[in-house]
């Protein structure tokens, strides 16, 4: 299936989604709707880094914030035939298709 199957589907059942960087992200229950409809294409995974600040950090005289961590968020996609990533968060995805298979 290309993207214009997936954004129509998309529009069909009222759902948001957004790109960055040329891939579209989904709340995970609309990601495992898409997976579903489109007959659950295979799922690949990747990590990204991200910063987090820790509540109260934020140094007003310096204008920074200076308790920040890094952690790594993984993330679950499947790549449609026209090279589109459809992406959403892992952890989150499995609880919902654990959910639903039960």
């Amino acid at each position: 299936m290309n993207f214009e199957v997936v954004k129509e589907f998309l529009e069909d059942i009222g759902a948001d989604w957004v790109e960055i960087d040329g891939e579209i992200h989904l709340e995970p229950e609309v990601f495992y709707e898409v997976w579903k409809y489109l007959g659950q294409p295979d799922l690949e995974t990747y990590v990204i880094e991200d910063e987090v600040v820790e509540p109260g950090s934020y140094d007003p005289p310096e204008m920074k914030y200076t308790d920040v961590k890094k952690v790594k968020v993984k993330k679950v996609y499947f790549t449609t035939l026209d090279g589109k990533k459809i992406v959403t968060d892992y952890s989150e995805f499995q609880r919902i298709a654990k959910e639903k298979s039960s």
